[in-house]
């Protein structure tokens, strides 16, 4: 019996070394120069020579870097040593609607909503061989007027293809009871392609498709169910289609994927007999439309199963669940993948204590990841369960996970507890993990199929994941902080 278990030993080991020799993994070196804030804050543009290109902000960094803490497109190296960076001058009250690099521009579109009485939309246009400013000043978009009492939203979305940036504002007038939305639609020059008023109605989400359309999504409850509305905006036209679904309450439902013409969504839902107040979750909601055909080509609502509630509760699997519904689930990431899309979500609570002396502290807790992979018909092709116990005192920045596609290969990157098991094992209920303590850096990989795998990167580090993005087919830079000191890594994954 001593020999086989030595044998099946051996062959784990060399399965786990044969998985590990497809990812490759870079640590720069540990420092100050980029803080906390700007990791935090951070928008990856992309790649600029040897390079990685940020749009990042801060009030407390070094002060060779700070002024009048305005947004700034940085370039930095593998280091995080700032090679390059250009301020957006009078931004500081900004946020940023949607970002993108293409070739060797940086476009950026921001909204100033600092003044009560009026919002103003603004493109930046960077050229990154010079680092300037192109014609060397930020263009006014729009600026709308309006009563402080009034309500504003906007929405900004990048084309999958990279080609077009759209912007979407809707303001609501509280004393006319009305609103007025403006959509427009900005090519790869950044020139305006077209402007338009449109009464998009209730929006939750909105898109830009490969085509150069503008996708909305938006949904309400009415006697018979759920109502969406999806409107499809384009240069000519504009169309709107209505569908009422007999279903339970739809929570956080967002568009996922355009892919070959059809819009995926993903969501929530809450059983009708709960009270909103109580944020009682059921299972997810997948949907799609077919923009081509303009008509609905799958709705499936999957309730939570009994692994899923073990896993969102933090309980051993084996436990039976009575109650088959968890509260306070929310989506945490979204990937867009070459099939349709994947949607993680998880349990998020918070806790304020106070302390003799009147002051309160607040912690962050977060349980479990449920993976669900929804097909370009809207149809659930499989779902993953990932354990997960973490929290953070005062806020929730450093709770955080990466998710992405190589590939067809749904890839999820987290700091978790060092006594996690080495492989892909949910049976057992996690032990809590306070992020900034030391933990381990891993990648979990899902296929097409549903089937996980694990594979350590990083053991028993201070240094927690708060930032990554996508810098190729197979390769992602991410950004890690330990108490001050922030450092890049840089992953590659073979498929």
């Amino acid at each position: 019996m001593k020999k086989i278990f030595a044998f099946f030993g051996i062959v784990c080991g060399m399965w786990g070394a044969a998985m590990a020799q497809n990812v490759t993994i870079a640590k720069g070196d540990p420092g100050k120069e980029v803080d906390e804030e700007m990791v935090s804050s951070g928008w990856y543009l992309g790649q600029h020579g040897t390079n990685d290109c940020w749009l990042m902000r801060t009030e407390d960094g070094p002060k060779s870097f700070v002024r009048s803490d305005d947004w700034q497109v940085v370039e930095v190296d593998r280091n995080l040593r700032v090679q390059g960076r250009l301020e957006l001058p009078m931004t500081r009250m900004c946020a940023v609607v949607t970002a993108r690099k293409k070739d060797q521009m940086a476009d950026v579109i921001l909204v100033d909503s600092s003044d009560s009485r009026s919002l103003t939309l603004l493109k930046v246009r960077v050229d990154l061989d010079q680092m300037m400013l192109v014609g060397h000043k930020m263009d006014t978009l729009d600026r709308f007027t309006k009563e402080p009492t009034d309500k504003s939203y906007v929405w900004g979305a990048v084309s999958g293809n990279g080609e077009y940036m759209g912007v979407l504002t809707l303001l609501q007038y509280t004393k006319k009871l009305q609103y007025v939305a403006e959509a427009s639609l900005y090519d790869g020059e950044m020139e305006e392609m077209w402007r338009k008023e449109y009464a998009v109605g209730t929006t939750s989400s909105m898109a830009v498709s490969d085509r150069g359309e503008m996708v909305t999504l938006g949904y309400d409850d009415v006697s018979d169910g759920v109502r969406f509305t999806i409107n499809i905006i384009g240069a000519r036209t504009g169309d709107t289609y209505g569908l009422t679904m007999d279903c339970d309450r739809i929570v956080d439902m967002q568009i996922a994927n355009i892919l070959n013409n059809k819009v995926v969504c993903t969501g929530l839902f809450s059983p009708l007999q709960s009270n909103p107040k109580d944020k009682i979750i059921g299972g997810t909601v997948s949907m799609a439309f077919d923009l081509d055909a303009d008509s609905l080509t799958g709705f499936t609502l999957r309730p939570f199963q009994n692994e899923d509630v073990n896993i969102l509760t933090n309980n051993k699997t084996k436990k039976v669940q009575h109650e088959q519904e968890v509260s306070m689930v929310v989506p945490i990431a979204i990937a867009r993948m070459p099939y349709g899309a994947v949607m993680a979500v998880g349990h998020r609570h918070v806790t304020r204590y106070v302390n003799a002396n009147g002051t309160i502290e607040t912690s962050y807790y977060v349980k479990g990841v449920h993976l669900v992979a929804v097909d370009e018909n809207g149809g659930v092709m499989w779902t993953k369960n990932i354990r997960r116990n973490d929290m953070q005192k005062g806020s929730d920045e450093k709770l955080y996970v990466a998710l992405f596609p190589v590939g067809g290969t749904l890839c999820l990157i987290k700091t978790e507890h060092p006594k996690y098991p080495a492989g892909y094992d949910i049976a057992k209920a996690a032990k809590e993990y306070e992020a900034g303590d030391k933990g381990n850096l891993v990648l979990y990989r899902v296929n097409e199929t549903g089937d996980a795998d694990k594979v350590l990167l990083e053991k028993k580090n201070k240094h927690v994941l708060t930032s990554a993005a996508k810098r190729g087919d197979n390769e992602v830079v991410m950004l890690t902080l330990d108490g001050k000191k922030s450092r890049m890594v840089e992953l590659t994954i073979e498929n």
